[in-house]
């Protein structure tokens, strides 16, 4: 692996004035023009102090390659473990081990946390119902998965860092004997454009070669330098390509400065800050540059780079704020979380609601994102507390509700079997009754899984249905009989229209038949006293005794109802006789009562009046109790 080199960092800027990129031709002769100036300038060294400010722009770490492009962390805190697993997975895949080290670790600490976590809830659970930890078991797949990416990571990292320490060696051997092959060209055969041409070789390959074990760079490379340094002064000669070397190195210096300058009036970023390394970078390797100009180009170097530097302390410290933002931010949504549990809810669809405000809070708190803070960690297990707090309350209440709904579902099985055993019931009216309250009940047995209470209503309808559907039938028949009794009664009246009666026996008969032909229920009822009232006016032409005519009647009609066995008829008969012997006595206790107004004087109309009245309702009651009698003695 070649790298480029950076064991210049700790060493001054000694050959700005000694390392030339050309040497001038050799005469005809092969020997190098001398000239006293020439000799001087190239044994020129710089000063402690310029070796003190070129230490503290360079790179920290001799055996560290040039840094790639920094890979961003991804925010992990956001994503779900298959996410956060994927996404490591992803980077094994795509990038070296060496770069992907913060990545790794950032997610495997994270994904770790959040399984230990699960597993600490799934044991804190386990041991709550009562579990032995000797018997806890809990598998968890991403652990695994987990473990063997990770495995392969380091098995490639340890690889990766032998591979390194194999090649750090054999750069040293290579620098090493590159350094022989420099120290050996001022005495070696050929014209010094020979020997230039050699050493740009060399130094091209020692620029390729890489890096050196770090306990043996800063060795290294001062041998390298002063043999260079050696070399040079050897050609001290050479000043006009030397010059032009040096005006070619001051170019690309300056270049640098400009290209720095110019990132610096965007602002401060990461691309800035890389901006800058790569300059320090790039400005070791460029070589000296002409004398008159080196100081000022290392001030604008410096400059440059202070107000990078300027500009970095000011983004550290806005990235101090908006840290100090998103933690008081995450801090707000533990808040909330804590609050849900405040108030609890008591139902389950405020627990629903609840756990869906839990689920708005995470994404929220998610999408804070990373925070680059030691109280990050902290606000991290509060959130999972709270999270815990509220899961905690809400498994309890779900516990009760298990509880409730196993006392919910006996009683809509209980209600499921009373039906079952009422579906099939001759006792019509009561056992309607007896659905009709058990449906109302059911809709107050509570609340069961929605599988299984679908069943139990589907259950508990089908026999309900069965008994109504075989009640709508009944009603039907029943309706389409007393349709035909209806029919046969309007022309039993018609019939009675025509008629004549001309004794009580023909009038009896005629009542006999009516009542045989059925019995009428709500205003067909009406049918009944239309052909009471007619008979009652036919019979009356015969000249019978009223209350005789009366009760001759009521008995056939009794009799008839009896044989018939028409027990609602019978009902109404009793409950008229009923009605009107309390109607007779309220108004001969209402007579009586107004007798206490009346003076004593005998003679007065209104008073004879009354009297008359009290004795007709008193035989009244009399009548009235001689049908009643005779009505319980035609039951028997």
């Amino acid at each position: 692996m070649m790298l480029e080199d950076q064991e210049q960092q700790n060493t001054p800027e000694t050959d700005e004035t000694a390392k030339p990129e050309a040497v001038a031709e050799a005469s005809t002769d092969g020997e190098i023009e001398s000239t006293d100036t020439a000799v001087e300038a190239a044994q020129e060294k710089n000063s402690s102090e310029a070796n003190e400010e070129v230490k503290a722009v360079e790179a920290e770490e001799d055996h560290e390659a040039p840094k790639d492009k920094k890979l961003a962390i991804p925010d992990f805190d956001s994503l779900s473990i298959e996410a956060a697993l994927e996404s490591i997975e992803k980077h094994i895949k795509e990038f070296e081990p060496q770069r992907i080290k913060g990545i790794v670790e950032s997610g495997r600490s994270r994904i770790l946390q959040e399984l230990n976590a699960e597993r600490d809830a799934a044991k804190a659970t386990y041991l709550e119902e009562g579990g032995n930890i000797i018997d806890f078991e809990f598998d968890q797949p991403q652990r695994k998965t987990l473990g063997i990416l990770y495995g392969g990571y380091r098995d490639r990292l340890r690889a990766h860092y032998t591979q390194l320490e194999a090649e750090l060696s054999t750069n040293l051997a290579v620098k090493t004997a590159i350094i022989e092959e420099v120290k050996a060209l001022p005495m070696a055969e050929g014209s010094a454009k020979e020997k230039y041409e050699t050493f740009k070789a060399l130094r091209e390959r020692w620029n390729h070669t890489g890096l050196v074990p770090k306990a043996d760079a800063r060795t290294v490379w001062a041998n390298y330098n002063h043999h260079v340094d050696n070399f040079f002064n050897f050609l001290r000669l050479a000043y006009d390509l030397i010059e032009k070397d040096y005006q070619n190195n001051y170019d690309e210096k300056v270049a640098l400065c400009q290209t720095l300058e110019d990132k610096t009036l965007d602002g401060a970023s990461p691309g800035l800050f890389r901006t800058l390394q790569q300059t320090h970078s790039k400005w070791k390797r460029i070589g000296p540059v002409p004398r008159e100009h080196k100081d000022a180009l290392w001030d604008r170097l410096k400059a440059a780079t202070a107000k990078v530097h300027e500009l970095r302390d000011q983004y550290n410290e806005n990235l101090l704020e908006i840290n100090a933002t998103k933690i008081a931010a995450k801090r707000v949504v533990v808040e909330k979380i804590e609050a849900l549990t405040s108030e609890l809810p008591v139902k389950h669809s405020g627990w629903q609601k609840s756990s869906n405000a839990l689920e708005a809070l995470r994404a929220e708190f998610k999408a804070i994102g990373f925070v680059k803070s030691d109280e990050n960690d902290t606000v991290w297990e509060a959130y999972k507390a709270a999270q815990r707090g509220f899961n905690k309350a809400k498994n309890d209440f779900y516990k009760e509700e298990k509880i409730r709904q196993r006392e919910s579902l006996e009683k809509k099985k209980a209600l499921i079997a009373l039906a079952e055993s009422l579906k099939d019931s001759d006792d019509i009216a009561g056992a309607s009754q007896q659905l009709k309250q058990a449906q109302a009940d059911w809709k107050n047995t509570g609340y069961v899984p929605k599988k299984e209470g679908d069943k139990l209503w589907e259950a508990f309808r089908a026999a309900c249905n069965h008994f109504f559907d075989r009640l709508k039938g009944e009603r039907k028949a029943k309706a389409a009989q007393d349709n035909a009794v209806v029919d046969a009664k309007q022309k039993a009246l018609a019939d009675l229209k025509k008629a004549e009666i001309g004794t009580i026996e023909e009038a009896i008969a005629a009542s006999e038949q009516f009542s045989a032909l059925g019995a009428l229920t709500g205003r067909n009822k009406k049918i009944d006293e239309d052909f009471e009232a007619l008979l009652s006016e036919k019979v009356s032409a015969l000249g019978l005794e009223p209350s005789v005519l009366e009760r001759t009647m009521f008995e056939a009609k009794v009799k008839a109802l009896v044989e018939a066995d028409d027990q609602d008829g019978l009902h109404r008969q009793r409950s008229w006789i009923r009605e009107e012997m309390d109607k007779a006595k309220k108004e001969l206790h209402q007579l009586e009562n107004n007798i206490a107004f009346f003076s004593g004087a005998k003679g007065n109309p209104l008073l004879d009046a009354a009297l008359g009245k009290i004795e007709a309702h008193k035989a009244r009651v009399e009548e009235l109790t001689v049908l009643r009698k005779l009505f319980n003695s035609l039951l028997k």
